[in-house]
């Protein structure tokens, strides 16, 4: 037995094993310690595809146990965020007869589990491989009283995790949708890419106060509101530019990241607008068929965090990437912290309501509004009461004192912004209603009595950029024509080089099968690469 220490972690002898003194308090029973862990783990119902956040494991009771129920088929997590008890930890991890089931996470990959638990594939620092695919939830179990020591810490890592995983399956649902739209579109904005004006011209570069437009209600508020335009950098997203043309307001730029066609239909009658066109590469391509590609900037949203998107963003050539918000008015508002010259430039928002009220969904004007009011008749109302009243949908009293509703999705993006923005140096929201975001409130304000200088001159793709940009689509061109020979057995090769080849070929172009419901990875089984096959045709004819 260890000699008790008061700051340190110490074994003590117990009649039925050790337990552990630490901190002024037993981390186990002082009886038998391993009794009520082990108790916990023998009833625990461990299905498989879970992944068990261990918590504060101190000593190895119950680990041993839960490995060999799960038999490799579901992940445990090893949690400790005291340093000390994690040495603790580590000693009998090492000692573990371990296939991959139990994973020790560095004290800053604990920090980031939940970005990893997002991930389609992480290796964690011991070499441990992570495959999100093979997950479905999330267990936590505690282990000892260690927990009390970082209670909140512990809490917040399950919930963040649990969100987590929801939304990387959210994301498998959606690329399982809209996936190869999405490669498809990336490939032909990358086309256009050489004749727009590259982003990073805006970033750092705005001395007004800026002002940030989403779709919700509030956004009517912010038009009545506006008294000067014109002292103020305006940003809105794409539903929203309707609404603000027809206050009056001619915004500096309008974010676009919707895939479908259908938002073609915000866009209708705004060509007269100067407003610059912030697009994301795998957005609609036809934008450019509305406005000039002069227009236009791109920036990427990383739909999906495959090889081939990784090595696409290495190329100097590739705009600026963004962690996909899923919401296009929290991608507007993280390029408008970057557009301002410093912190010191203030940020307002209207229009990110994350809710409703009874019977409106969006500001006047934008697109589901006027469609709803073209479809209005004596018995289907322009007023959307079904959206407030329906399953799923809760009910909250703003700081307003008024009342709205909001969804499981809204709430998701609302809890998303706050992850990403709360605490941001000047960020406010401009309204009091909406779901309640962690920023300051205050109303927007010039606070800048100089006028701005001459336009700003923009720098444009160079000869050089435009030739690596061509070149890198005609070789991806070829690579599928070579692949598509291959697969349908035209290639004069051998066959375990033929097989070797279509591996190295395909599973390098996860753009071919992310959308297959199995597309989690490559597989050579037969029916996967039938389906890759038809796939080439189908990216030979876009990228051609």
């Amino acid at each position: 037995m260890d000699e008790i220490n008061p700051v340190k972690p110490c074994k003590v002898d117990t009649p039925q094993g050790f337990s552990v003194f630490y901190r002024d308090r037993y981390l186990y029973s002082r009886y038998a310690p391993a009794k009520q862990i082990e108790g916990n783990i023998e009833n625990l119902e461990a299905a498989p595809g879970t992944i068990f956040l261990c918590c504060s494991p101190a000593l190895d009771y119950g680990i041993r146990e839960l490995a060999a129920r799960v038999k490799g088929k579901s992940l445990l997590i090893l949690c400790e965020f005291d340093p000390q008890l994690r040495e603790m930890t580590a000693e009998y991890y090492r000692s573990l007869e371990n296939d991959g089931t139990v994973i020790l996470p560095s004290e800053a990959e604990l920090y980031e589990l939940p970005a990893i638990i997002s991930k389609s594939f992480y290796r964690f620092s011991d070499g441990k491989e992570f495959r999100g695919g093979e997950y479905r939830r999330i267990r936590r179990i505690d282990f000892s009283a260690g927990v009390q020591f970082y209670s909140g810490l512990y809490s917040r890592l399950e919930s963040a995790c649990v969100s987590a995983l929801r939304t990387y399956w959210i994301n498998r649902i959606t690329l399982t949708k809209f996936g190869r739209k999405y490669s498809a579109n990336l490939f032909r904005n990358l086309r256009i890419l050489s004749k727009t004006v590259p982003i990073v011209n805006f970033f750092s570069s705005v001395s007004k106060p800026v002002i940030v437009f989403g779709s919700g209600e509030s956004t009517d508020e912010g038009i009545r509101e506006m008294k000067n335009p014109e002292d103020y950098f305006i940003l809105c997203a794409d539903t929203a530019l309707q609404p603000l043309l027809k206050g009056g307001i001619s915004p500096d730029g309008v974010f676009i990241e919707e895939a479908q066609n259908v938002i073609l239909k915000a866009f209708a009658g705004t060509l007269s607008s100067s407003c610059r066109i912030f697009a994301g590469l795998s957005s609609v391509p036809q934008t450019a068929r509305i406005f000039s590609p002069e227009r236009i900037s791109f920036f990427a949203t990383e739909y999906c965090d495959r090889s081939f998107f990784q090595e696409l963003k290495k190329k100097d050539f590739f705009p600026p990437a963004n962690l996909p918000f899923g919401s296009v008015g929290l991608t507007a508002v993280y390029y408008a912290l970057r557009f301002r010259r410093d912190e010191s430039i203030p940020v307002f928002l209207y229009g990110l309501d994350f809710s409703f009220t009874a019977g409106r969904t969006h500001a006047s004007g934008t697109l589901a509004h006027t469609e709803r009011l073209s479809l209005a008749s004596r018995i289907n109302p322009a007023e959307n009461y079904r959206a407030a009243f329906s399953d799923g949908v809760n009910a909250f009293t703003a700081e307003d004192g008024r009342r709205f509703y909001t969804t499981a999705v809204l709430e998701n993006y609302a809890g998303l912004f706050n992850r990403c923005f709360s605490g941001t140096k000047n960020l406010f929201r401009a309204v009091k209603s909406g779901f309640p975001l962690e920023l300051p409130f205050s109303r927007p304000y010039s606070g800048r009595k100089e006028k701005e200088t001459a336009a700003q001159k923009l720098t444009v793709y160079t000869e050089d950029e435009r030739d690596r940009i061509s070149g890198y689509l005609e070789r991806e061109r070829l690579g599928l024509e070579r692949l598509r020979s291959l697969l349908s057995g035209e290639a004069e090769t051998g066959e375990d080089e033929r097989l070797a080849e279509i591996k190295e070929n395909a599973a390098a172009r996860e753009y071919l099968f992310l959308h297959f419901p199995d597309g989690q990875q490559f597989s050579d089984e037969l029916s996967f690469l039938k389906r890759i096959r038809a796939e080439t045709d189908y990216f030979i004819k876009t990228l051609s």
